[in-house]
């Protein structure tokens, strides 16, 4: 149902509506870094948290601390650290009715494993994830509350706004006025409006501190990028999301970055639906597959020095560069393919491009004067 929801609203000539937010988003995150750079990463969770948070509610931020930047990083937190992909009992059990006798009370429930992780004890199971969802479901809860309580309010003041939330509680709302059955219950318009929210905001911000650890270590590629700015869009004024076509540069360095450290190295898992034979192995119907795009993007047969940050590969070999493929894969494969990827591309393009334009990035100098050169360390995620 979620993805029924999204699905029109992010297609990529509807996320064109949203030109001019992430534009000004990227202009203020920028603003914000140079006013404070010791705090540069807060300013780019803002500028993730803005745009995903307009798109589904309607709510601005405002801040660097904004309330919603803190309900965002807790969120991000748990499902970070929520266990292994298709690790929990919620993945081990699929869903299925269960009904659940207790004196003359009946209930049913839909997702046999949600009842088990709610009501089984910590100390019969034994999985760490178990306890860290308990004690850190709030944050989820929160994200989904706070925000669909104001677009809820916000609606019933008469506020007007494109957002996702906004315009399908409208049509809910007036369904219910009219005696009309609603496709869609409050619950499904709050969970999916949560989606948009804890997976624009978290994959984005995280794609932009890769971007920069790879300026900082290549200031030749930023320098290479800058050139083409300058040439393209001049001194006059700063790029906008118009001007992509004809920086394929920028466009490589994204391509790159997503390539050279996926952010979700084993994707979500896939259950096969049929018996399957794929390079004469067999997959049994129900098997779960992950899709390890790590592997596929640092491939040796396809790339060429693949460890290596160089936006020139997907150049044309007449061109100068080695005509590699874009990566595949940074938002998924087949039906359930990331639905905002258009959205987050896009976010993602604008934020590069606008830091080239306006910042340096380099190593930091310590207090005796001498440069300090970057720890490199990945952290793990829900799906790695």
């Amino acid at each position: 149902m979620h993805r029924k929801l999204l699905q029109t609203t992010f297609s990529n000539t509807n996320v064109r509506q949203w030109y001019p937010l992430q534009v000004a988003e990227a202009r203020k995150s920028v603003h914000g870094i140079v006013s404070n750079p010791d705090s540069w990463q807060m300013s780019m969770k803002r500028f993730a948290v803005a745009i995903v948070l307009k798109v589904s509610y309607g709510v601005d931020v405002h801040e660097d601390n904004d309330p919603y930047v803190k309900i965002a990083q807790d969120a991000m937190y748990a499902t970070g650290n929520g266990g292994a992909p298709a690790n929990s009992i919620v993945d081990i059990f699929p869903p299925g009715k269960l009904r659940m006798q207790h004196n003359s009370n009946s209930r049913s429930f839909s997702n046999v494993g949600l009842v088990l992780a709610r009501h089984l004890p910590v100390w019969l199971v034994r999985d760490w994830s178990l306890k860290f969802a308990r004690e850190w479901g709030w944050a989820i809860r929160k994200l989904h509350d706070v925000p669909f309580a104001v677009a809820q309010e916000e609606l019933a003041r008469g506020k007007d706004s494109p957002s996702f939330a906004h315009r399908l509680l409208e049509t809910y709302t007036s369904n219910a006025k009219r005696g009309l059955d609603n496709e869609w219950s409050l619950d499904d318009i709050k969970g999916a409006a949560g989606a948009i929210f804890i997976a624009g905001a978290d994959t984005t911000w995280a794609t932009m501190v890769v971007f920069v650890l790879n300026m900082v270590l290549h200031p030749e590629i930023q320098e290479k990028a800058q050139a083409c700015i300058e040439r393209v869009v001049g001194l006059d004024r700063l790029p906008d999301l118009s001007d992509r076509p004809s920086l394929q540069y920028i466009d490589h360095i994204v391509q790159e970055v997503y390539r050279w450290s996926p952010l979700a190295p084993l994707g979500i898992p896939h259950k096969s639906l049929e018996n399957d034979v794929y390079n004469g192995m067999f997959i049994p119907k129900g098997s779960i597959v992950f899709f390890n795009s790590s592997a596929m993007t640092q491939d040796e047969r396809v790339y060429k020095d693949p460890k290596s940050f160089n936006p020139d590969r997907y150049q044309p070999e007449s061109s100068g560069g080695r005509g590699e493929p874009l990566p595949l894969g940074q938002f998924g494969f087949g039906r359930r393919v990331c639905v905002g990827r258009f959205l987050a591309d896009n976010s993602v393009w604008i934020a590069v491009a606008t830091m080239l334009a306006t910042l340096k990035i380099g190593k930091k100098v310590g207090p005796d004067g001498q440069v300090m050169e970057p720890k490199i360390a990945f952290t793990n995620g829900g799906t790695w």
